[in-house]
């Protein structure tokens, strides 16, 4: 049976009170994803209540259970979600979806904290609510205001009595100061992310064994931190960066083991980054670490992962010797309201044990609506000063993301394109390195001769092959020099970074490691002392390549799986060897920092490299001085990093029973990527670092968007706006509760509609003409309705109307 990984990454932007039609869709998500846990358990239990009870007796997950159910026959499809970004009140909902994910959690008790508590009622500062004379002379004039702004299309629906006191309230509360409470918000948070805690689920998490969950969160540094640019002269610039993004991480490792920033030690870390990130500017004051230490102190509550959040997070201060607790954070929207960018590159470090179909899914509140046309008057002054000063930075970087995603997508088919016509003549080089014993019996020495040797076949034409080589080896020196850096602290912009990569790369000339004329093959090398010292470089730090093969072995092995005459057994048979495979890449992990090293390594590379951090530096001298030490240095990290030793693991698994038993075709395909990867790197790599593809799959990134304007399925007759939390310049929903039940519960339908959009397109044609869509999207929309028509009480009518439509559908 076909099987394939609909992996999804969510981008939510900002929208302020339109949060609340995001969690809409954040409910549907997260239904969508255990509903797929749930399926492929085979516990032989079809409801979803069975296994959460938090869920009603009859959910919009049975009916994702059912699509998945229905497909299963035929096509064995899994649905993921790996990645999550947000910006401003889009943060606050990815941190609480990825929560959720990360451990199998419930967003539930957000909805009532939602609908009750994002208020101005409840979220004005003590000292800024407006008493009952203050500002009396505003009385008279909140009606027409809120009905000249109604006029103008800036409000929408009703203007009720709650809806005016609340506008009073606001208005009427202290000018020139942030009216919204940050502590209360901070508060909200809190709460809200800890009463999702359920017992006993500390080992649950919706991402499978082997995947990993990347949460980016973004805030703006108010003040910013110096950043040095190297360029020609001056030498170095220092620039002020702004931009900080909060990154939080979820293992599941293949054992089972969780390693997460999502549990609940981590839930006033994760508060802090979504209040710091919604701290809209002019509404919330700016966001502080202190802020949430005074809270928790209040309550006698510890932050136990504190010190690890500020190390991972917050780096860069203490290199520049600076507190963290300095920092003031102001809204994240502010720089990147939209981080798609951020998405993407996550994205490319994440691979998957089958078929994937990624997604990247952006959560828009915005309906095209809601934007004025684009007229030939000149704007006014205020119109202008918004536009440069807010709507134009937060907008205008989606166009060319969104752009760079469609090229993107192109050069990777075309990537694709290129090696599907280089297959043949690879594997003919591959057969002549062999001497065609590939195709027989062999042994792991074999095998590791056959490695060593396979770059011979283009030493005979050294425009390509020095020049490639030459990148093999800076590509190696670069690990180097991140090693020592890292050992050290080296922040990686920083001069001393800089000098130390200068350094090694002056060693390695000195000792015909980074040559300047020709590369020579190693002729009947057996072993890797038989190999130049070059070579040997490669070999001890060349973990990117080694990392870039075994990634292109999985691709390759994946192509198998599409050959319509794979029978079950060899497709077994493949499976066990990308698990083999999966963990040998997920071993090279452990190179992504330099804490593996030993202590006596590290001690050896600051007390080294101590004088790199010198203002005036003679970076010449100082290696012809220390090179023994260098080389010295160099040896013991080579030994600790053990990477030959990878090498071996990687013959062992190619060379084993599982591989040389596979059919001819199957066996040859692993081979030709794995012994013959040299080539494909000399044609590959110019393409997948352009790409930043260089430690991940080669794979395009379908891009889908939830929004009022993509869900037409129960639209009104005449498409009018839908959602009110969007006017009042977005805090429409903070006025009053009616607008928040409104948007929450088109958000909720706008999801379902979507996500069967997304399920259906992800499945072959053949097995799509077999599902009843139309029927299953009907049965999920009076699933929303049936669990949310008691609790919307406000909203009777819409209810009402969209049961109708709901029928009629």
């Amino acid at each position: 049976m076909k099987q394939k990984e609909l992996r999804l990454a969510i981008v939510f932007f900002g929208g302020v009170s339109l949060a609340v039609y995001q969690h809409g869709i954040n409910r549907e998500i997260l239904n969508l994803v255990r509903a797929s846990k749930h399926y492929h358990r085979h516990d032989g239990s079809a409801s979803m209540h069975d296994h959460y009870p938090d869920e009603p007796q009859h959910s919009t997950g049975d009916i994702y259970y059912r699509f998945l159910e229905a497909v299963g026959e035929q096509f064995d499809l899994q649905v993921i979600v790996d990645v999550v970004s947000g910006a401003s009140a889009g943060a606050m909902n990815g941190v609480a979806l990825s929560r959720a994910l990360a451990h199998d959690l419930s967003l539930a008790p957000l909805t009532d904290m939602w609908l009750a508590d994002a208020d101005i009622g409840q979220l004005l500062h003590a000292d800024a609510r407006a008493k009952r004379w203050s500002k009396w002379f505003f009385w008279p004039f909140v009606r027409p205001l809120l009905s000249r702004l109604k006029h103008e299309g800036l409000i929408i629906g009703p203007i009720d009595r709650e809806m005016q006191e609340r506008a009073s309230m606001f208005l009427r509360s202290r000018w020139f100061k942030p009216p919204l409470d940050g502590r209360r918000l901070a508060t909200l948070i809190l709460d809200g992310l800890t009463s999702m805690e359920r017992p006993g689920t500390a080992g649950e998490s919706l991402l499978p064994p082997g995947t990993r969950l990347d949460l980016l969160v973004t805030a703006t540094d108010f003040r910013g931190l110096d950043r040095s640019i190297f360029i020609h002269d001056p030498p170095v610039l220092t620039e002020r960066e702004h931009r900080r993004p909060f990154h939080f991480q979820l293992y599941h490792e293949k054992s089972g083991h969780l390693r997460s920033d999502f549990d609940l030690d981590s839930v006033p870390s994760l508060a802090f980054a979504a209040r710091a990130s919604a701290s809209y500017p002019g509404a919330f004051p700016p966001a502080r670490i202190g802020e949430v230490d005074d809270l928790l102190a209040a309550r006698h509550r510890p932050w136990p992962t504190r010190a690890q959040f500020i190390q991972h997070n917050f780096g860069g201060y203490r290199d520049q010797r600076k507190e963290p607790e300095d920092a003031v954070l102001v809204d994240g929207s502010i720089l990147d309201n939209k981080p798609i960018k951020a998405t993407l590159d996550a994205i490319r470090t994440h691979s998957a044990f089958r078929e994937v179909d990624r997604r990247l899914i952006f959560v828009d509140p915005h309906s095209q609506l809601d934007k004025p046309p684009p007229g030939t008057e000149m704007p006014g002054f205020f119109a202008t000063l918004r536009g440069a000063l807010s709507d134009l930075p937060r907008t205008d970087p989606t166009y060319k993301e969104l752009a760079d995603v469609g090229r993107y997508n192109k050069q990777v088919r075309r990537l694709k394109q290129a090696i599907a016509y280089a297959r043949p003549q690879v594997a003919k080089l591959v057969d002549e390195v062999t001497e065609g014993r590939s195709r027989g019996r062999f042994t792991v020495n074999d095998l590791r001769h056959w490695r060593l040797s396979s770059t011979n076949a283009l030493a005979g034409t050294p425009i390509v092959y020095d020049s490639f080589i030459r990148t093999l080896v800076l590509e190696a020196l670069d690990f180097v020099a991140e090693l020592i850096a890292g050992a050290c602290g080296f922040s990686r912009e920083s001069t001393a970074s800089h000098r130390v990569q200068e350094a090694i790369e002056l060693w390695a000339a000195r000792h015909a490691i980074l040559l300047t004329d020709s590369y020579f093959a190693a002729e009947n090398a057996y072993e890797n002392v038989d190999m130049p010292a070059f070579a040997k470089m490669t070999i001890d730090f060349g973990v990117v390549y080694k990392k870039r093969r075994l990634n292109f072995v999985l691709h390759e092995i994946s192509d198998l799986y599409d050959a319509s005459e794979l029978h079950a057994a060899a497709a077994e048979d493949l499976d066990l060897i990308k698990i083999q495979v999966h963990k040998l890449i997920d071993a090279l992990a452990m190179y992504d920092t330099a804490d593996f090293l030993s202590e006596r390594a590290i001690a050896t590379c600051r007390t080294l490299f101590a004088p790199v951090t010198a203002q005036r530096m003679d970076v010449e001298q100082f290696v012809a001085d220390r090179d023994a030490e260098l080389t010295g240095l160099v040896r013991r990290l080579g030994i600790e990093c053990d990477l030959a030793g990878k090498n071996d693991d990687a013959d062992t698994l190619l060379s084993s029973g599982l591989v040389q038993n596979l059919e001819p075709r199957y066996r040859t395909a692993i081979l030709t990527g794995y012994l013959g990867y040299f080539y494909w790197d000399v044609i590959l790599h110019p393409a997948v670092t352009a790409l930043a593809l260089e430690t991940g799959p080669i794979e395009e990134i379908l891009v889908d968007r939830i929004s009022p304007d993509d869900a037409p399925s129960l639209a009104p007759p005449g498409n009018p706006r839908v959602l009110l939390g969007g006017t009042f310049a977005g805090f429409g929903g903070f006025l009053n509760r009616a607008t928040r039940e409104n948007d929450y519960l088109w958000g909720r339908l706008h999801a379902v509609d979507r996500l069967f959009d997304i399920l259906s397109s992800t499945l072959p044609n053949p097995i799509r003409a077999t599902i009843d869509l139309h029927a299953l999207k009907k049965a999920g929309f009076e699933c929303v309705m049936e669990e949310e028509a008691q609790r919307l009480h406000l909203v009777p009518d819409l209810v009402s109307r969209l049961r109708a439509a709901i029928a009629a559908f």
